[in-house]
């Protein structure tokens, strides 16, 4: 039995056009496409890897990001950044509760 649980079996080929897309539409939009953006990463991260043979799937949305993300840049922005730590965590939070095992 492999010690190696993860595995990731994606490439930089594969990830380059969700790349150059997704950063190309949250220039154009000033940053509001972001949390789609960012979803749609995490989709691309989570369909690519697997845990003891099993695929990771991420069924957050852009949407559901949203709020949080203008939370979190809000708070960052009023506390003059001493929030960021915690915005953070609040993301990685979301990402964990939007990842499940298929």
């Amino acid at each position: 039995m492999s010690m190696r649980a993860f595995q990731f079996h994606g490439s930089g080929f594969g990830y380059i056009w969700l790349l150059v897309w997704t950063v190309f539409l949250s220039v154009i939009t000033g940053g509001l496409f972001f949390p789609w953006a960012y979803s749609a990463q995490l989709r691309w991260i989570s369909a690519n890897t697997t845990l003891n043979g099993r695929p990771l799937e991420f069924v957050g949305t852009g949407l559901g990001f949203f709020f949080q993300w203008l939370l979190i840049m809000i708070l960052t922005f009023v506390t003059f950044g001493i929030y960021a730590p915690w915005g953070y965590c609040r993301l990685k939070r979301w990402e964990l509760e939007n990842t499940i095992l298929t």
